[in-house]
């Protein structure tokens, strides 16, 4: 599935630029929850490059990216050799997120390639950009709330949601609230968790003058909330760690078959 969301300017908060697409064969490499923490606890992963700001320009898929490729444990993994590893120069790494983005729009299935048409991308494109451009070994995705929740308790990621308004104005703890309209789609960075609090921290492409020093907070609600209207969430495999494989597809079953068959059956005898 793939859709373009619309994005309307606002006075209190900058550019977006992320769209939908879903590809059925992501739910293959869905994170097992054999791998995952058996809950979810506090935790604040180090994010070892500035904040970064998009500026007007639709990047932010490349500009999550970028951040996550710079936080731990992706960051140590990365040999310094390549030449795409973040650098901790906020210059440097922002013109190295406009390359991941200009990639992920050759990738993506929305209209548009940057430059010169920016028309924003997507979670799944950019995630193809950063391994293409031998950052990480490949990518998954937490396909639940409680699958992303224990995913950040162990490791950052990327998530891609609607921005609502009353994302663009946090409180002065930098806590925000899916309240009004949906301005658009957003892709940014979650690198912490509090259980006690029941929010999850986020960094912004916004630059540090925005929220707290260019991070905001939000409660799990509203991140399950996010996630279930077209969400996505997704985590970078470490270079020292394999690729993942595919989740074999289930052998039928003789049940299944029959099932398969009555269903066929109950067609015919409709005339569909």
């Amino acid at each position: 599935m793939t859709r373009f969301i619309d994005e309307h300017p606002s006075h209190h908060g900058g550019r977006l630029g992320r769209h939908v697409e879903h590809d059925p064969r992501s739910r293959a490499y869905a994170l097992s929850e054999d791998l995952l923490p058996s809950a979810y606890t506090s935790a604040t992963h180090a994010v070892r490059i500035p904040v970064l700001d998009q500026g007007n320009v639709g990047s932010c898929t490349g500009n999550a990216a970028e951040a996550l490729t710079g936080s731990d444990p992706l960051y140590d993994a990365i040999p310094s050799t390549v030449t795409a590893r973040p650098t901790g120069d906020a210059t440097a790494d922002e013109r190295q997120a406009v390359a991941l983005y200009a990639a992920a729009t050759r990738l993506d299935s929305i209209q548009g390639v940057y430059p010169p048409t920016d028309t924003g991308s997507t979670g799944l494109a950019v995630a193809k950009a950063v391994q293409k451009a031998g950052l990480i070994s490949g990518y998954q995705h937490a396909l639940s709330l409680d699958s992303a929740l224990k995913a950040l308790t162990a490791a950052p990621l990327i998530v891609g949601v609607n921005w609502y308004e009353g994302f663009d104005t946090p409180n002065t703890a930098g806590l925000v609230k899916a309240t009004g309209s949906v301005r658009g789609g957003h892709e940014f960075l979650l690198y912490g968790i509090d259980a006690s609090a029941k929010t999850v921290l986020a960094r912004n492409s916004w630059g540090t003058e925005w929220g707290a020093d260019g991070c905001f907070t939000f409660s799990f609600d509203d991140l399950g909330r996010l996630l279930d209207e077209d969400g996505d969430a997704t985590l970078f495999v470490p270079l020292s760690s394999p690729a993942p494989t595919p989740t074999p597809t289930p052998t039928p079953t003789d049940v299944d078959r029959a099932l398969v068959a009555t269903f066929d059956a109950w067609r015919t005898a409709k005339g569909l």
